[in-house]
């Protein structure tokens, strides 16, 4: 049974952890005991009234008497292991008490296990007499048979998948329950407790705005579960428990407590104790461990010194045993603040909770606990259950469970150092780990203002101004995930002075709306003009779609409005892209910070203020380019599109998108674009992360006009002849060799895939079918289980009319994926022209069996009556 000290609980309430020592009569302990055992059983009551967030204090606090328990009966264990009298008055006790109820009992059933499992090798115990290891023996016995009944009422309760919706009776249990609440009642024993709780903020796992920073299950594919036990090691649960899961070839994540491993000194010398070889015997068998702090207390009542040395000292005991540093943390009670959270991060760890909480401590009939966990799983779909290995409920409930979900085709997840993996059938699948704030998904919202005119009142009009808008919301919607309520769209006559300042300086400026964890984007595409000041210094404005022609002075956007709403602006990286000629604002070039194995972390701590514009002093920003885009317009998009990545790393930042840019445009036009720093800025950079492509090719998929794939042909010759940007691709890639042998982040297969198919769609669209088939086959090699990149791959070989090529991949890709119905029509196409009639219709049908009502089902209908003869 594992020792934890819980003295910080103590000081905080001597009514919760009263100070006491082993002369207190046993009969004392074990009456309090059951008395806690109560009070978990009434707090824990089901009750669908209950809101979230008193649901999640009652928990804990029930958690928290449930780890006093724990204490007691442990020094209950250790005193009357080696004292035979002590322990038959205990038994006299538990056996002929009149306030005992049978369910009362089942709080000591792994207390009288861990006895028997004592005395039959304890060297102090060795000489028990016979009797009393039989009495022990029949006192199991006996609680196996009251909690056979209770089991009873829930016989049926794998079945209920079927008649989920009928009530469970539970006619014995009530009955007790009915009992104890005479003596407890749930909110009486709230409000005794509620001090002890920490901020609400910080408690367990109740709804809350989910942190990007904390796996909590949702990171799973749809039905998978990923199995996680907390608490231990025990010295046989826990072996009992890897058995169970050694029998249906699965893997779990084993959360401990350093103190049941081993100890640290105050001079941080480590000793390792007999939960040591558990441990030990967890990585054997190919399950992970975790760590769960040091002695399990509530670390946000901790100071900051208190849960750093919590962490740490468990931290250092992993180490011993894994060879190497911990990578995931949970914990207790699913509390943390930030600075936990930022004590986590340092130590290179991630924060694991669940989503799925079996209740098993406070629960104590196995199969309620399955009922509950399935009832969970069946809401949630998806997720990491929370069990614990340091009692046999979570062990009783286990194989049933597993056999259940098995049944209902749920997969069960393992992790494999850096993320998740789900084996089935299909092979091996590493499931993708958000990316940290820090790096790719720096921003807690994403905001937009984008603006286009082209029919002015009084200024020529344009031709593509409004469309460039239009690319440039489309973008930032499907391509980096900007919210369509936070992009903010001004057009044509909406674009008056009025409107526009009122965007920029009211809405986006409102602290109740952008916070500082923010990013706002400004795009204008319309006239700009530059005024000479008396001191000789240039003023650029922007027109808005109202100003006057000769004196606009007034009713355009001067660029010190422009700065004025930078510094009003809350959020932490705004960044400016003006489609029009610019002057009169001082722009600060960037630089300072090393690229360093933290850069993408520093810059998206620092705060941004920054402006790119098409053009400088007077200068004629060209309206024409392809697509209906400005040349300007037209390189951001395909910058942002994915090339202006320079250096492979799947996150592009304005310095980034510039540097890619600014050298096309100049040699394309008679422009020169300016980007720099506003004051105010700290050295940050504004980030857009990628977003891979998830299009499965088939012949709807929409590719570029002739000028577009001109335009894009002669960037990539200008790109080749600029000796700059190559020696930036260059560095940027030496960059990556040098994290890479230093240990640091590299792309896994499936990254690499998605990079090459994200490689291959560009290709595509410019109508490269040769290259683009080139990059699909590397993304399908790089990942075989890639059914996007396999069907990609086809569908190129299917336009350079290699249809005897094309069919195997499609094939491929529906067997990775059958129900992507997409690859049915390309398989179809392939088949006709091959002049296979029988197996074209049979992929067409299957196509409509799978999609009947999709926007694509006419035309299928159509090509199956053609082959009807």
């Amino acid at each position: 049974m594992r020792l934890k000290l819980l003295l910080s609980l103590c000081v905080l309430s001597l009514l919760l952890c009263p100070l006491r020592g082993h002369t207190q009569p046993a009969a004392n302990i074990a009456d309090e005991i059951v008395g806690n055992f109560r009070r978990i059983i009434v707090l824990m009551e089901d009750d669908a009234s209950i809101d979230a967030a008193k649901k999640e204090r009652i928990t804990t606090i029930a958690r928290m008497l449930f780890e006093q328990n724990l204490e007691k009966i442990a020094g209950l264990q250790a005193d009357m292991v080696t004292t035979p009298a002590k322990l038959n008055s205990f038994l006299d006790q538990l056996e002929t008490s009149a306030d005992y109820h049978d369910a009362d009992k089942l709080a000591f059933r792994e207390l009288l296990e861990d006895l028997a499992a004592d005395l039959s090798k304890n060297a102090l115990a060795k000489d028990a007499p016979d009797p009393l290891k039989k009495r022990i023996a029949d006192d199991i016995a006996t609680l196996e048979q009251i909690q056979a009944l209770y089991q009873k009422e829930l016989s049926h309760v794998f079945d209920r998948i079927r008649t989920r919706g009928m009530p469970v009776r539970r006619e014995a249990w009530e009955s007790y329950l009915a009992s104890i609440k005479t003596q407890y009642q749930r909110n009486q024993l709230l409000k005794q407790y509620e001090n002890l709780l920490p901020v609400e903020e910080t408690r367990g796992t109740g709804k809350k705005k989910r942190d990007p920073n904390v796996l909590d299950g949702t990171e799973l594919p749809p039905k998978t579960l990923l199995l996680t036990f907390d608490d231990g090691p025990h010295p046989r649960y826990t072996d009992a428990i890897l058995e169970v899961l050694k029998k249906y070839k699965l893997q779990a994540i084993f959360f401990e407590v350093g103190h049941n491993i081993g100890t640290v000194g105050a001079d941080g010398k480590v000793t390792l104790g007999k939960g040591a070889a558990a441990s030990e015997r967890i990585l054997q068998s190919g399950s992970a461990l975790g760590n769960h702090s040091y002695t399990h207390p509530l670390l946000p009542k901790l100071d900051a010194a208190g849960y750093t040395k919590e962490i740490d000292n468990t931290g250092k005991l992993l180490k011993e045993v894994l060879k190497s540093d911990a990578v995931l943390f949970r914990p207790p009670y699913g509390a943390q603040n930030a600075g936990i959270l930022g004590v986590v991060e340092a130590d290179k760890m991630k924060s694991m909770i669940w989503n799925i909480d079996s209740m098993d401590w406070a629960d104590p009939v196995p199969n309620s606990v399955a009922q509950r966990v399935l009832k969970e799983v069946e809401q949630q779909g998806r997720g990491v259950i929370l069990f614990h290995d340091i009692h046999r409920r979570a062990l009783d409930a286990l194989p049933g469970l597993i056999e259940a979900f098995q049944k209902q085709g749920y997969r069960f997840a393992s992790w494999n150092g850096t993320g998740f993996s789900v084996s089935d059938a299909r092979g091996v699948e590493t499931v993708t780990l958000p990316k940290t704030p820090d790096a790719s998904t720096p921003y807690r919202e994403s905001w937009a203002a984008v603006i286009g005119i082209d029919d002015y009142q009084k200024w020529p009009r344009l031709r593509y101004a409004a469309h460039d808008a239009a690319g440039i919301r489309d973008t930032l919607i499907q391509k980096y995930k900007f919210k369509p309520e936070n992009v903010f769209v001004l057009l044509n006559e909406q674009a008056t002075r009025q409107n526009i300042l009122s965007l920029l300086g009211d809405k986006l400026a409102n602290a109740d709306m952008v916070k500082r964890e923010d990013r706002v984007f400004v795009f204008f595409a319309g006239h700009g003009a530059t005024r000479k000041l008396p001191s000789g210094r240039d003023l650029g404005y922007i027109i808005p779609v109202d100003a006057d022609l000769s004196s606009y002075e007034g009713q355009a956007i001067s660029m010190t409005n422009f700065q004025d709403v930078a510094e009003s602006i809350p959020a932490k990286h705004l960044l400016f892209v003006m489609d029009s000629c610019y002057s009169g604002l001082a722009l600060t070039r960037g630089g300072g910070l090393g690229q360093s194995g933290n850069y993408l972390q520093e810059i998206a701590r620092r705060a941004a203020r920054q402006m790119f514009t098409a053009g400088g002093s007077d200068e004629q920003v060209a309206d024409n380019g392809p697509n209906g885009h400005s040349i300007f317009t037209w390189i951001l998009l395909q910058g942002l599109d994915g090339r202006a990545d320079l250096n492979g790393d799947g996150v592009i930042t304005a310095s980034e998108l510039a540097a890619y840019v600014s050298p096309t445009v100049s040699s394309l036009s008679h422009q020169t674009p300016v980007f720099g720093n506003l004051a105010g800025s700290e050295g940050g950079d504004f980030i857009f992360e990628l977003k891979h492509e998830s299009e499965f090719l088939n012949a709807d998929t929409p590719q570029l006009n002739d000028d577009g794939i001109r335009m894009n042909a002669q960037m990539e010759a200008l790109r080749a002849q600029n000796d700059k940007l190559q020696k930036e691709l260059a560095d940027a890639q030496a960059r990556l060799d040098q994290k890479a042998q230093a240990g640091g982040p590299v792309l896994t297969p499936r990254e690499t895939s998605q990079v090459l198919d994200d490689q291959g769609m560009r290709l595509y669209k410019e109508k490269k079918y040769a290259e683009a088939a080139a990059k699909f086959n590397e993304a399908a090699a790089a990942d075989p289980s890639n059914a996007q990149a396999v069907n990609n791959a086809g569908f190129a070989m299917y336009k350079l009319e290699r249809y005897a090529d094309s069919v195997p991949l499609f094939m491929q890709a529906l067997k990775l994926d059958p129900n992507r119905s997409v690859a049915y029509i390309n398989l179809a196409d392939a088949y006709v022209k091959l002049h296979k009639v029988r197996e074209a219709k049979a992929a067409y049908e299957k196509y409509l069996e799978l999609a009947p009502n999709s926007k694509s089902a006419p035309d299928v209908r159509e090509k199956l009556k053609a082959l009807n003869p």
